[in-house]
């Protein structure tokens, strides 16, 4: 049993997308447990979660110390995790899907109470930011002992990011194979960004403190990324009814 520690406002931009576990595991009352092979997952709607939302310390933050959350190992194929072209309000740049034939990538998924489904929403800035979706169950391969019947998730309205006409670019620091996009950490992200945007002398720190603070600045750089954003072709996910 692990408590889940908390971040820092600038590790929320910086360390983002966070460690997740390689298993499944559950989070009960602000702990990290190992999660039963009996676990009962009625009620629950299974949720992809591509991004933080892979992350013990980012789902206790949403839903709070007293919440109960089942979290399932997956290997999604023909995919691959980049990043989008636009900012979170924390000041990172965020993640979605996007096809990448002969690639698989390992990510797990959120099982999630109506009550919890309905915070993600608001959290994912859902219709604004991201599109709830229903993947397409061929490219899904669920690593646990339990039925998965439908799965649904968030993909990105403003498309992959792109700079200098290269991209998209993958998240390195989520695991996968037979990779083809060039990888980049959430630092060089946020380097690419600061050096094009910033010209007022500040340190990339107290750039992304901007970002953070500053609602208008923070449109006014994701409305400049997202002329730039690449849309995914014959995606094995489509729109679902919210």
């Amino acid at each position: 049993m692990n408590k889940i520690a908390r971040m820092s406002d600038l590790q929320r931009a910086l360390d983002y997308p966070y460690d997740a576990p390689a298993d499944a595991y559950l989070i009960q009352n602000g702990h990290c447990l190992a999660l039963p092979q009996t676990y009962d997952f009625t009620g629950r709607t299974p949720v992809l979660s591509v991004g933080s939302n892979r992350a013990p310390v980012q789902l206790n933050r949403k839903f709070g110390d007293r919440a109960e959350l089942a979290v399932t190992p997956v290997t999604v194929h023909d995919c691959d995790v980049v990043y989008v072209a636009n900012l979170a309000p924390y000041g990172a740049v965020p993640c979605s899907a996007f096809p990448c034939p002969g690639t698989s990538v390992d990510l797990n998924i959120a099982w999630l109470t109506p009550a919890q489904l309905k915070i993600m929403h608001q959290t994912e800035s859902l219709g604004v930011a991201y599109d709830w979706v229903e993947w397409d169950l061929s490219v899904i391969e669920h690593r646990f002992p339990a039925p998965l019947d439908r799965l649904f998730g968030y993909a990105a309205l403003t498309g992959a990011m792109s700079v200098a006409g290269k991209g998209p670019f993958g998240l390195a620091r989520i695991p996968a194979k037979n990779r083809q996009f060039a990888l980049k950490s959430q630092h060089q992200m946020q380097e690419m960004i600061y050096h094009r945007f910033c010209d007022d002398g500040d340190c990339l720190e107290d750039w992304i403190r901007k970002l953070q603070t500053d609602e208008m600045l923070r449109a006014d750089v994701s409305a400049a990324i997202q002329q730039d954003g690449l849309d995914p072709d014959d995606p094995p996910w489509q729109t679902a009814i919210v």
